[in-house]
């Protein structure tokens, strides 16, 4: 038998001599055995496994524990450097006020012997145009009636304002406080006080 298959394909390419063509041939071994007459070897008996379909099992995912990065070292602090201060000399004191005490005689208004020369030498030759000054009044009174001492402190006041007025300080830098007769205070006295 295999001498006539083999004829047969010989016959065959003979035929389309001309052309070779290009196959796959598959043989099998068995078969041809078979076909000799050759008692053919028992095959091994095929074991079927029962069919198990294929279950995919969900993929439990689980959630990565994100662990903190370790910080890095904090930057080491930079330098302190003491700033230069240069040594600031202490503020002035503040000038005490300037002050001249008159005394006056006990029942007199106006202003006693040379008053008006003091008044005139502490104001100076030139007047300070932002000075003020203050005149507080006191005299003697009655027990019984305070206005009087009032009365005659306002009357030594405005003539001390007066000396002031001429010698060319502002009306409205000269404040005139008549105290009348206040407890601890001697009376017969006028205070002026500059402010600058």
């Amino acid at each position: 038998m295999r001498q006539v298959f083999a004829t047969i394909l010989l016959g065959l390419a003979a035929l389309y001599g001309a052309c070779t063509a290009s196959a796959q041939v598959v043989v099998n071994q068995q078969a041809l055995q078979q076909l000799s007459g050759k008692p053919v070897a028992p095959q091994r008996p095929v074991v079927r496994r029962p069919y198990r379909p294929i279950v995919r099992r969900p993929v439990v995912r689980r959630r990565a524990v994100m662990r903190p990065l370790p910080l890095p070292p904090p930057p080491p602090p930079p330098p302190v450097s003491v700033p230069v201060v240069a040594a600031v000399p202490p503020p002035p004191k503040p000038a005490r006020p300037r002050a001249v005490t008159l005394v006056f005689p006990s029942v007199d208004v106006a202003l006693p012997g040379g008053a008006a020369r003091r008044l005139s030498s502490f104001i100076g030759a030139k007047v300070n145009a932002r000075a003020h000054y203050v005149v507080q009044a006191t005299a003697p009174g009655i027990a019984s009636d305070p206005s009087v001492a009032r009365r005659m402190a306002l009357n030594r006041g405005l003539a001390v304002r007066a000396v002031l007025r001429r010698a060319g300080v502002s009306s409205d830098h000269i404040i005139v406080q008549a105290l009348g007769n206040p407890p601890g205070i001697v009376p017969d006295h006028v205070t002026l006080t500059e402010i600058p």
